[in-house]
């Protein structure tokens, strides 16, 4: 968890969200990867998306940390362990400066059982999500890229997988960006979920 999350968000928020990035991206270089950013449906790591920066509002960041040189050279990196990412020097500095919050409308995850998996989706009814992350820059990227938090699932969800995000409620929002780490003790917990035929 999480590998992939979805945005059917339609709210007034969503197209203010929206709307504030498409201002903030003028210039033709900019332009290019506006069309590139992903505002609705299946979000796939890689993906361009809408991510909430600190103060600094709403910005396009590219989903997975890129490894350095050697074993997965290349390869994206598109979670972190919320236990121990203050320990890990890849999220370390990221952690503590940089803190970002991705908004969803809920995410996908897979049981598995032997050789089936069963895709479920995961939600908040009526309310969007919004997932802690921390960001970096990555050499030769002119955006921002950004991991999810992930935690260990709560019993109601934990036939599912063994992991989940680490949802802010709307009341941790300004404590998470600020660098407090006990808007993570008050994520959200409870998620309704179904699953995908």
């Amino acid at each position: 968890m999480c590998g992939r999350y979805y945005i059917e968000i339609d709210e007034i928020e969503w197209q203010e969200i929206v709307s504030e990035i498409e201002e903030r991206m003028k210039d033709e270089y900019e332009q290019m990867y506006l069309k590139l950013l992903k505002t609705r449906g299946e979000i796939f790591p890689s993906d361009i998306v809408p991510v909430r920066a600190g103060p600094g509002g709403y910005e396009p960041m590219k989903w997975g940390f890129i490894l350095p040189g050697g074993k997965g050279k290349g390869r994206a990196v598109i979670n972190a362990r919320s236990e121990t990412a203050l320990e890990k020097p890849m999220f370390r500095q990221s952690m503590t400066e940089r803190r970002c919050l991705i908004p969803a409308s809920g995410y996908y995850e897979w049981q598995k059982s032997g050789s089936k998996k069963t895709k479920y989706q995961l939600y908040l009814p009526d309310n969007p999500i919004y997932f802690a992350g921390c960001y970096r820059q990555e050499r030769n990227s002119p955006l921002h890229h950004f991991v999810i938090l992930t935690r260990q699932a709560v019993d109601s969800i934990g036939f599912i997988h063994d992991r989940m995000p680490v949802i802010i409620p709307p009341n941790g929002v300004d404590a998470w960006l600020n660098g407090s780490l006990g808007a993570m003790e008050d994520a959200t917990t409870e998620l309704s979920y179904e699953q995908v035929f």
